[in-house]
């Protein structure tokens, strides 16, 4: 039954691919059931939503141009989740060369120092900016425990407020913060 199943789903697969060659629509459909999931796929391995999106529209924009030449052995899902995992896999590879010739073009301490030390310092300015915007309770329970260090339950009783909201206070201000500083997320990693 399994097999009948998924032959099923395959040839309907292939069905709505032969409607996309011929009726936009049909793509559209294509577009919008897929797109939102391989979105959520690409964003939890990259965290970053524009790359994540990016690949993604990439997929779709070949897929488009392939449709006439298409056909396939899986279900569709299965398809583009192949293919969203390969255009994955290629980023890594391409993030790898990248920071393989950076060491290349930058291999003398002075050079690396000086550009990395203006990187930080916008980093810094970004970082001051986006604690300024924090909600005032938000950014007072944020500044106790990131830079007096205080624990979440002493500053539940130094605040008199619960221990469940310091929680979300903090939760709050960390989204704000990697919402906020998302492209910075690779010259973080490499200062850590």
């Amino acid at each position: 039954m399994h097999n009948a199943n998924n032959f099923s789903e395959i040839s309907a697969d292939n069905l709505l691919i032969k409607r996309a060659r011929k009726d936009p629509k049909a793509f559209a459909e294509i577009y919008h059931t897929y797109f939102p999931l391989l979105l959520n796929i690409a964003y939890k391995k990259l965290e970053s939503k524009p790359l994540a999106e990016d690949l993604v529209q990439e997929i779709f924009v070949a897929l488009y141009q392939n449709l006439d030449k298409l056909e396939i052995s899986c279900s569709l899902s299965a398809y583009l989740n192949k293919a969203i995992r390969f255009k994955i896999m290629n980023e890594y590879r391409s993030k790898a060369v990248r920071i393989h010739y950076s060491k290349t073009v930058f291999p003398f301490p002075l050079c690396k120092t000086d550009f990395s030390s203006l990187e930080v310092k916008e980093l810094s300015h970004k970082l001051d900016r986006v604690y300024d915007q924090l909600p005032r309770k938000c950014r007072q329970v944020f500044m106790l425990s990131r830079r007096e260090g205080l624990s979440q339950k002493a500053i539940s009783q130094k605040l008199d407020i619960s221990l469940s909201t310091v929680e979300k206070h903090i939760g709050k201000a960390l989204k704000i913060f990697k919402d906020e500083l998302h492209e910075y997320r690779l010259l973080i990693q490499g200062l850590a």
